[in-house]
């Protein structure tokens, strides 16, 4: 399936839904658009439904289509129309329509992926929210993927001069300015299996989930962490508003005692599960780590500053105290660090 296909083609899947049971009293469809052997759907999607469902003691039940029912740049659309009721997607489509919480997918300025959710959904109840950004869906939470390392096939990023001449996969155009600025070469819009197996590039910007959900280990053999990881995904998990509201108010407080900060910790922490359990096939195929010293550390940080310049520039016009905002982040995000089990 493509993005060019239209919301309608997709909702035609619906007739793969698995039939609810008779005794739930409220059925929320909740799309999926990612793989279900993913990071997103086993550590994130599975565990909130089954959490939701056990706590409802059967009065809800979440329905999980076998096929996604819109394109995975299309899902805020498509639980504003009512195709599905629930879905996350990446901040990266709806980047024109929502800017504040990508202070997010900054680099090096949160320790792991669950002080980076739990302290962006602090930071958006503190400073976001009054800025409407989520106006027509009922926002759940946020939750951030486990953090960005830097994958290559052939040679180790060491030194500032090794990102010379490399040609990298990324998945958005920020992390591409940031590539940019490290001195190699950005590729978007290929599949990263595809461009890693075919020798289309010599390393990706990615989780360690990608090793498993995406069989790099075949072909990664060097493997850079940094401290503060080099930038994050922001994933936004949202309702159709008009359906949460038409919820008796038991059901909406199930929803809401496994959303905001509880869902921020609990999907972060289960994206750096799954994450964590690419460590083996670290080990079966004989593939390098290593951690960034504090002396290329320092480089890297400084020609990433533009990250936090555009991102102020957008939450000032949004009337945010963006200097607060982003310090509170900070604070917050180090504070939380020893939340990620």
């Amino acid at each position: 399936m493509t993005s060019r296909m239209t919301l309608s083609s997709f909702a035609a899947t619906a007739a793969l839904f698995i039939a609810a049971p008779a005794y739930a009293d409220v059925t929320l469809t909740m799309n999926i658009a990612m793989p279900r052997a993913s990071s997103f759907y086993v550590g994130v999607q599975q565990p909130w439904a089954q959490l939701v469902e056990a706590e409802s003691k059967g009065r809800i039940k979440i329905v999980m289509p076998a096929a996604s029912l819109a394109p995975l740049s299309r899902q805020w659309e498509m639980v504003t129309s009512g195709i599905a009721d629930i879905a996350e997607t990446p901040s990266e489509y709806i980047r024109e329509r929502v800017k504040l919480p990508n202070l997010a997918e900054t680099p090096f300025i949160a320790p792991n992926g669950v002080a980076a959710s739990v302290a962006i959904w602090k930071t958006y109840e503190k400073f976001f929210a009054a800025a409407n950004e989520y106006k027509g869906v009922k926002l759940l939470g946020f939750w951030t993927t486990g953090g960005n390392n830097l994958q290559t096939v052939k040679r180790p990023v060491t030194k500032i001069d090794d990102f010379k001449g490399l040609k990298v996969w990324v998945a958005t155009p920020n992390m591409g300015a940031v590539i940019s600025h490290f001195g190699a070469t950005p590729l978007l819009g290929l599949s990263m299996y595809d461009a890693m197996s075919g020798g289309i590039v010599d390393g990706a910007v990615a989780g360690k989930g990608a090793l498993i959900s995406f069989q790099l280990s075949r072909y990664t053999k060097e493997i850079t962490y940094f401290p503060g990881q080099l930038g994050y995904t922001l994933e936004s998990f949202f309702m159709n508003e008009k359906k949460y509201n038409s919820l008796d108010p038991e059901d909406r407080a199930v929803i809401d005692k496994f959303s905001g900060e509880y869902f921020a910790q609990m999907a972060g922490q289960g994206f750096v599960d799954q994450d964590n359990l690419a460590d083996p096939l670290i080990k079966e195929n004989n593939i390098n780590t290593r951690v960034a010293d504090p002396t290329l550390m320092k480089l890297l940080t400084d020609k990433v500053s533009f990250y936090k310049e555009n991102w102020m520039a957008d939450a000032k016009a949004r009337a945010v105290d963006a200097q607060a905002a982003y310090d509170y982040y900070v604070k917050t995000a180090a504070e939380s660090a020893s939340l990620m089990k």
